[in-house]
């Protein structure tokens, strides 16, 4: 209760000081790990070691001070937060907003499929792995040959692994009849409209097949046309949760995480005038 009640003038001081500290940097640790939970950290775009050490000293600073009380708020808001989004379908009308589904049938030059994540191995996450396969099944139904791909770099631990490699071991397995087209240094969407745009003016498309995941296709398919690409915008099938079936706590929270970051990303690419 000191916590609590030191926020309402009420005299902690016969309580020792090192037990307020050590209760108020458990609190700060509770609330990283809820943020973290709901993709606050993937947003900040900090590692975790120093966002967990900040919060932990925070919290230890303001327990014994007139704001203590702030960290119960804080805590309370994290998770009423956490158990509306894992145990309610609140989140399926917001994500729904971010999804772009062109149902055009003009014909396109090509299939640009946008990347994801790799592992240290330089392996396709799951992610970058869905918008693949699902290009590859787009360009057979469409009888296109040619697929555009941006190629990725993990350069986290100096070793400069790239996606090049398992992106050309899982074309030439699974559809070899398709030609594969590259762009390189790529850190963000904005990067990859810029380059495939240009890849397009080299190669005289007109219009191309854009792949991207859903929750990220109405921002990308914006940024590829404002780079003056006119695509038509093709979802991804999504393995790690349906929005159509959304259940379970997990895949509820992964979408509330990704319309976290994508209304945040799109606030910014506005902003920046890229959409």
């Amino acid at each position: 209760m000191d916590l609590l009640l030191k926020g309402r003038g009420a005299d902690t001081s016969a309580r020792p000081l090192w037990l307020l500290r050590l209760c108020g940097a458990a609190m700060g640790f509770a609330i990283y790990v809820l943020s973290d939970l709901l993709g606050a950290r993937e947003v900040s775009g900090f590692s975790p070691f120093p966002l967990l050490t900040v919060s932990m000293f925070a919290g230890l600073f303001i327990a014994p001070s007139r704001f203590g009380s702030a960290l119960w708020l804080m805590l309370g808001l994290l998770v009423t937060t956490v158990c509306l989004v894992s145990f309610t379908p609140v989140m399926r009308a917001p994500a729904e907003h971010f999804v772009r589904t062109d149902t055009s049938e003009q014909p396109v030059d090509a299939i640009v499929v946008l990347s994801g994540g790799i592992n240290g191995e330089g392996l396709l996450g799951l992610a970058m792995l869905n918008r693949l396969t699902s290009g590859m099944a787009e360009a057979r139904r469409r009888n296109v040959r040619t697929i555009a791909l941006s190629i990725i770099e993990d350069a986290s631990d100096h070793s400069h692994v790239t996606s090049e490699a398992d992106q050309r071991a899982l074309l030439a397995q699974l559809a070899p009849d398709l030609t594969p087209l590259f762009v390189r240094d790529v850190h963000s969407t904005h990067d990859e409209a810029l380059q495939f745009a240009a890849l397009g003016r080299a190669h005289g498309w007109q219009r191309v097949a854009l792949v991207t995941s859903p929750l990220h296709s109405r921002r990308s398919c914006g940024t590829f046309e404002r780079a003056g690409l006119p695509v038509v915008c093709m979802p991804a099938r999504a393995r790690e949760y349906s929005l159509l079936r959304l259940g379970g706590m997990f895949a509820r929270l992964n979408v509330f995480r990704d319309v976290l970051y994508e209304s945040i990303a799109a606030l910014v690419y506005s902003t920046r005038r890229w959409i």
